[in-house]
């Protein structure tokens, strides 16, 4: 480990190669060891996380996290732990774990504007530097026990997965199917329920989780250390508040024990999703997923309905297909209807969380549905008049990005100059086209919007220098990146306007998924 040669505003920690090498081989042999063995408990791994090595790591990626400037109810900063040396933090830290004196202190809780919506905050919990090492060190171990179960159908927080794999996915099981004898395409699922939870992550209850993780870990300390985290509190505005319910705020832990109770979710649509307790001579995700496609079909024929669900932390959709037959999206309609009041009675008794009545909705899969920030819907397509199913940039959103670009150039801005604008606007702009390039009819939005900041940008000029010549702004503000070229790029101060248009659109795929490091192997775990 080494102190980077950088100012102390930016300073970090780097990792040692070899301490990486062995957390990998360590985390191969939990995962490898979790995959294998569906009910294997792991009694020992106190010494793993107190390992100086792992808390060493543990530091590097809180330090290198943009939130290490920012300290806890201690006041103590990643720069300040640096100033002090990094060994003796870390030789003080495993003494107070192994010694069991160490505990979680209350996460110190401030409001922070919404973006987008003026006048609205949302709370952001931020833990000490210990306690934030102390996650991630737990964290690198429990990870690679915890993924082995965890459903290939949960992508929220995950390595190797992503917001555009579960659209993608859901777009891949809405697609009609063409049938034999049949001109038109079918749906193979009729009915959706787009699920919608009551205050999730504050509101899952301790012991439910808790009984969920001891199923893996049944080390005495670990369980001890992740109560007591669960249990630590919140201090704002000098008030404490004890947390009967929910997962640490702003913890490097929270999502990984938000998957680890959401996933009672899939367990529920286990037979259609992923039955991995099925006896098999080989048991691995291809085989696995045969299996449940057969599951699925063997439904269908029977008449039994078909319920497949897609998650993404605690957003998801649940698919419906009712059997083949006279009245099937009535039937369909019906099954999501009771599936709604079933599973609402579910994850009360299962986790203490309860639907939203009002926000779950029971949805045709023909209208859209709002799903990470995307429109997802079958529909017939413009062109051929085939039914296919499609992901669509929302109009509220893209009405809501372009009050956000009007509010940022108000008359009262103009004292600002441009380039300070273009440096704010820029990274908006974006992350905003990136999010939403996979999107059907993406590359048209894209366009349009550039238009629209192109001439907002021109309006706000225009009220800075009080009506000038259009030429005299495009000469002082304009620039043509090619010789000849028509179109003028706004730019001041060596920073210019990014154009949304410029980024590749294209349909996402879901061979781009890579799976984490520790489930990828090359012989014997450990070789």
């Amino acid at each position: 480990m080494r102190a980077a040669s950088k100012p102390l505003g930016k300073a970090t920690y780097v990792a040692n190669q070899t301490e990486q090498a062995w957390l990998q081989i360590e985390q191969r042999k939990l995962h490898t060891r979790s995959r294998d063995h569906l009910d294997y408990v792991f009694r020992k791994l106190w010494g793993l996380i107190t390992d100086p090595r792992n808390l060493r790591l543990a530091f590097a990626r809180v330090a290198s996290n943009r939130g290490g400037r920012t300290s806890g109810v201690d006041g103590i900063t990643v720069r300040r732990v640096l100033e002090t040396g990094v060994e003796a933090f870390v030789a003080q830290l495993r003494s107070d774990l192994r010694s069991g004196g160490y505990r979680p202190v209350p996460v110190r809780r401030v409001w922070i504007p919404k973006p987008g919506q003026p006048g609205k905050f949302r709370p952001l919990g931020i833990p000490t530097v210990k306690d934030r090492v102390v996650q991630a060190a737990m964290k690198n171990i429990l990870e690679p026990i915890f993924e082995a179960d965890f459903f290939p159908v949960s992508y929220g927080f995950r390595p190797g997965k992503s917001v555009h794999g579960a659209l993608e996915r859901l777009r891949m099981l809405l697609r009609p199917r063409q049938e034999r004898g049949k001109a038109e395409r079918s749906l193979p699922y009729q009915w959706a329920i787009e699920g919608d939870i009551k205050g999730c992550f504050d509101n899952i209850d301790h012991h439910a989780l808790m009984d969920r993780v001891r199923r893996r870990v049944a080390d005495l300390k670990v369980n001890r250390l992740l109560v007591a985290f669960l249990k630590s509190g919140v201090l704002s505005e000098e008030q404490f508040s004890r947390s009967a319910t929910g997962t640490p705020q702003g913890g490097i832990l929270s999502p990984l024990l938000a998957n680890v109770a959401l996933s009672a979710i899939e367990e529920r649509y286990e037979r259609h999703v992923w039955p991995r307790r099925i006896p098999t001579r080989r048991r691995n995700a291809a085989t696995t997923e045969k299996r449940a496609e057969h599951a699925r079909s063997v439904d269908r024929r029977r008449g039994e309905p078909v319920i497949y669900p897609v998650r993404y932390a605690d957003d998801f959709i649940l698919l419906i297909a009712a059997s083949i037959g006279p009245n099937q999206e009535e039937r369909a309609k019906e099954i999501a209807l009771r599936e709604k009041a079933a599973l609402a009675a579910y994850l009360k008794e299962q986790l203490g969380l309860e639907l939203s009545e009002k926000k779950t909705l029971v949805t045709p899969v023909t209208a859209p549905m709002l799903f990470l920030g995307h429109h997802v819907r079958v529909r017939r397509h413009p062109s051929h008049g085939r039914l296919v199913s499609t992901t669509v940039i929302p109009r509220e959103h893209s009405q809501r990005f372009r009050r956000r670009i009007k509010e940022q150039f108000r008359r009262r801005s103009i004292e600002r100059n441009l380039g300070d604008h273009l440096r704010e606007l820029n990274p908006v702009l974006r992350g905003w086209g990136n999010f939403y390039r996979h999107a059907w009819g993406a590359s048209s939005v894209l366009h349009e919007l550039d238009y629209y900041v192109w001439w907002t940008i021109y309006r706000w000029l225009m009220k800075k220098h009080r009506s000038p010549n259009v030429q005299w702004l495009k000469a002082r503000y304009g620039r043509r990146l090619q010789p000849g070229a028509r179109s003028t790029k706004w730019c001041d101060t060596s920073v210019t306007l990014f154009e949304m248009s410029h980024i590749t659109v294209e349909p996402y795929r879901l061979a781009w998924e890579r799976s984490p490091h520790y489930a990828i192997h090359r012989g014997e775990p450990g070789a």
